[in-house]
């Protein structure tokens, strides 16, 4: 017999992620990357997790929605040879926006 009275993991997060996005205002923030983390422990998986914010440092000139684009299009195609970096993000940026215009802070650095 089912035990309805302890919601399982998968309903847990489910109901979670239904909260996230509905955009409850009573919803406290937390530490998705921990929550992730956590989650993925119990079958035993690992993800290294990269962000909007990680392409933009690298990037600034993205917008948001550019830099989501850049973390798909990795997503879909980066090689688990040699998994995700800095460089991949980089790459995969100037691939699909062009390289980054220089900045004057760039230009200073010219030897």
């Amino acid at each position: 017999m089912t035990d309805t009275t302890n919601p399982s993991l998968r309903d847990q997060a489910e109901a979670l992620l239904t909260r996230v996005e509905s955009g409850a205002p009573d919803l406290e923030s937390f530490d998705i990357n921990h929550f992730v983390h956590r989650l993925l422990a119990y079958d035993r998986k690992i993800v290294a997790i990269w962000s909007i914010e990680d392409v933009q440092s690298i990037r600034p000139d993205l917008t948001a929605e550019q830099a989501w684009e850049v973390l798909e299009e990795v997503s879909r195609k980066h090689d688990a040879e040699f998994g995700i970096s800095w460089t991949t993000l980089e790459c995969m940026a100037d691939i699909l926006f062009g390289y980054a215009p220089e900045t004057e802070e760039a230009e200073e650095k010219r030897p």
